[in-house]
Formats: C-alpha cells, sequence, structure tokens
C-alpha cells in the first residue's frame, strides 16, 4: 500500500512539474554567436519564470534569413545598424515601446554611440547593446608580423605578395569594407570602378581561410597569422585569457579610419510575446545585468554607466576598448538597397571562387 502510494505522490509530482513547465513562458531569440552570458539569460529566465529559447547565427545576412523565413516566431533579435534599417524598410520590425521600458530611464547612452542611431529612421525600432569596429586580429609570436601590421596597417591583410596566412571575415558588408578602407573609399560608396578595384585587392590577397567567430580562435592557436575581425573578439579572449592567467599572444590593430558599428534589441514582427520581448530588453538595461554580460561577452557596451564599471572598476581600459577616440574617422554601414545588396554578395561569392 505505501509503495502505491508513493508511486501515486511521484506521479502527481511529475504531472505537476509538466504542467508549471507547459504554463511556463516562452521567448524566442535570434542572436550571435557567444555575444550573451547564459548566465544572465538563465537569471532572466528563474526571474520572469520564463524559458528562452536561443538561436544563434553568424552574420547580419543569416539573421534577415532566419526572420523572413518565419519558422520560427522570434521574438527578439539583435542585428546590426544597417540591418535594422533593411528590415524596418521591409515592415519587418515592431516599433519600440519606450513605456515598457522602465529602465531606460536610469541609464544614459555614451554620446558618441548615441550620435550613431538617434537621428536615423530605425531608431525607434531599437535599443542599443554593443558596438564597435572592425580592424586586424594578429598573432604577435612572429615579430614580422608585428612589423608588417605597424608599417602596412590594412595594408598587410590585403598584400598580394605577403607570406602570412590571413583569415578574412566571411561576410560581405564586413570583407568588402575592409578593402574599400583599405582603398581609401567610404565603406558605402556606388561607384562600380571603387566596388571593382575592392574586388581585385580581395581577389589577389589569396586568403587562407574564410571564417566567422572561428578566426579569432586561428589566429590565437597559430593557425592563422591576422585575421579582419571584430573589435569585441579580440577583447572577448583578452580578458579570457588574463582571467585564466594564459600568455596573451595577440592584439588588435584599429585603424585612425575605419567602420563603427552599432548592434540593437529589434522586435520582429514574428513575436509572438511582444510584452515580454520588451521585458527582456528592459532586463539588458539594468546596469547590473549588463556589467555581469558585458564581461563575459567582451564587447563594448553603450551604456556610459555600465562602460564607466567595466573601465574602471574591472579592468577594461585597453586604448582600442573604445570604439571611436577623438581624431579617427568612422564609417557607419548603410542600407541602401536590395541590388546593392546582392552586388556585394555577389563580389564576396566571385572572390571565395578558387
Amino acid at each position: 500500500m505505501k509503495k502505491l502510494v508513493l508511486a501515486l505522490l511521484v506521479l502527481l509530482f511529475t504531472f505537476s512539474l509538466a504542467a508549471c513547465r507547459s504554463e511556463q513562458e516562452v521567448l524566442y531569440v535570434l542572436n550571435w554567436g557567444e555575444y550573451m552570458d547564459e548566465d544572465v539569460l538563465a537569471l532572466f529566465e528563474e526571474t520572469h519564470n520564463v524559458r528562452v529559447v536561443y538561436t544563434e547565427v553568424g552574420s547580419n545576412e543569416a539573421m534577415e534569413v532566419q526572420i523572413r523565413l518565419n519558422t520560427t516566431p522570434f521574438d527578439v533579435a539583435i542585428p546590426s545598424d544597417y540591418m535594422i534599417d533593411k528590415l524596418r524598410q521591409s515592415n519587418l520590425l515592431h516599433p519600440i515601446d519606450h513605456s515598457l521600458l522602465p529602465n531606460l530611464a536610469s541609464v544614459n547612452f555614451i554620446d558618441r554611440a548615441r550620435l550613431i542611431f538617434e537621428d536615423e529612421p530605425w531608431a525607434d525600432y531599437m535599443i542599443p547593446y554593443f558596438w564597435g569596429t572592425i580592424g586586424i586580429l594578429y598573432n604577435t609570436s612572429n615579430p614580422a608580423v608585428i612589423e608588417a601590421i605597424e608599417a602596412e596597417g590594412f595594408g598587410a591583410l590585403f598584400n598580394p605578395n605577403s607570406t602570412f596566412r590571413r583569415g578574412m571575415y566571411d561576410s560581405p558588408r564586413d570583407a568588402i569594407a575592409a578593402a574599400l578602407l583599405h582603398l581609401g573609399y567610404n565603406v558605402n560608396t556606388t561607384s562600380e570602378s571603387e566596388l571593382a578595384e575592392a574586388e581585385a585587392l580581395l581577389r589577389n590577397a589569396n586568403f587562407d581561410l574564410f571564417g566567422e567567430d572561428n578566426l579569432k580562435r586561428e589566429v590565437i592557436a597559430g593557425n592563422l597569422d591576422m585575421a579582419l575581425v571584430y573589435s569585441g573578439d579580440y577583447f572577448d579572449e583578452l580578458f579570457a585569457a588574463e582571467e585564466d592567467e594564459r600568455e596573451v599572444t595577440f592584439n588588435f590593430y584599429a585603424p585612425q579610419t575605419t567602420n563603427v558599428w552599432i548592434d540593437g534589441f529589434v522586435i520582429p514582427t514574428t513575436a509572438q510575446n511582444i510584452e515580454l520581448a520588451h521585458t527582456f530588453i528592459n532586463f539588458f538595461l539594468d546596469v547590473d545585468n549588463q556589467v555581469a554580460n558585458s564581461e563575459w561577452v567582451g564587447y563594448t557596451p553603450v551604456i556610459q554607466e555600465v562602460f564607466d564599471i567595466m573601465v574602471n572598476d574591472l579592468g577594461f581600459d585597453d586604448p582600442v576598448y573604445f570604439p571611436y577616440p577623438e581624431g579617427t574617422t568612422r564609417y557607419v554601414f548603410r542600407f541602401i538597397s536590395q541590388q546593392h545588396d546582392q552586388k556585394l554578395s555577389d563580389i564576396l561569392n566571385r572572390v571565395r571562387l578558387p
């Protein structure tokens, strides 16, 4: 009899647990790889008794495809500036309701970061998350690599006679932008001749690897001498190495003239839980939550209070941690047209051909 009662209690507990789980709200989040601390995500789930279904992609273009496919009801995504505008123009985003973000009143966005988005038509459709630049991550074990970076800058990445092992970010925007910057052109140029020069530069460089998040690991492992990466890739690895007390054999070169990007939370029209999406965004506007998240991610936060803590209290005081220093030139990617996007994709596809 006791065994029967125990079995019934176990069965009731199992059904009760399953019922609780089924009653949990579900939030679908679309993000880049290694771009949000799992512990902070777990804290959000625990605090609000919800379950987060989290999907990672490697580029803005892959993020766009996921949203357009509409096979998953994504409530929150974190694309970059130009992609936010593209999604907005395609009527694929809900505007942000600031009245559902009480933490917004308690934070200030860094002035230089705010200037990137505050007057843009897509400003009402996003809440900024992180910002940064593109540059070269290089291995410092070989003195010749250091000398090449110091002497040539972006040119070290494109020198057709180079014997260095080099990697290029597998993104039309970033790869072509790096080439255009080295040539002295605007990253948003539509000039056929300038784009043709950039294509030739990319093709003649004969890159050893086109990749995404794996590029930083290949440089650090010594399998590549240098690669185009995002600034946050460097800081992510730098502070992880320092925390683990590993020797740091890599560095980051940020040109005087380069791209500056800003990523932001958006709510796609695929969303089925808009209120919970705002709750999620508001959670990351909490200074303590964003400090914990920023420390793990390694990218530069846009919230001034968070940035100050990272630099003054947590040791994130590297000279290139601030993406837009005085005296530098920074270009922001623009969404020009679908035809222009396709042109950039076609260029990179041709470059990658054997």
